[in-house]
């Protein structure tokens, strides 16, 4: 249990470390900025992801599922503002490190399977 959070937290910041240097809008004061806000995110796709998820069930059910995107913008957006170290620039940079993220799950999901 405790090997899997450490193995999010790493991903998370590895991602989020990707997103930095591709995003030119987005900038981490450093490395530990750079690990809190991988913390942050792994601790908001935990807790609060599920509940948006079936608060927001009748408009995934309407939109095919396309909702969920915003979801995920909405967890990197708070990820952002919650951590001080970790500046996402405007809306659009925001889309653009969730869909960094996003690829970088699906990813990780099609080598190691779902677990």
């Amino acid at each position: 249990m405790i090997g899997r959070i450490l193995w999010w937290w790493v991903f998370n910041t590895a991602v989020l470390g990707v997103a930095v240097a591709v995003v030119g809008s987005v900038s981490v004061s450093g490395f530990a900025g750079l690990a809190v806000a991988g913390l942050v995110l792994g601790l908001l796709n935990v807790f609060l992801r599920p509940i948006l998820t079936i608060l927001g069930a009748p408009l995934h059910v309407i939109t095919l599922g396309l909702s969920l995107f915003l979801v995920n913008v909405a967890i990197i957006a708070l990820t952002g503002a919650l951590v001080d170290g970790l500046d996402l620039g405007g809306f659009v940079s925001i889309l653009e490190v969730t869909v960094i993220v996003w690829l970088a799950g699906l990813v990780l999901q099609l080598v190691f399977g779902r677990e």
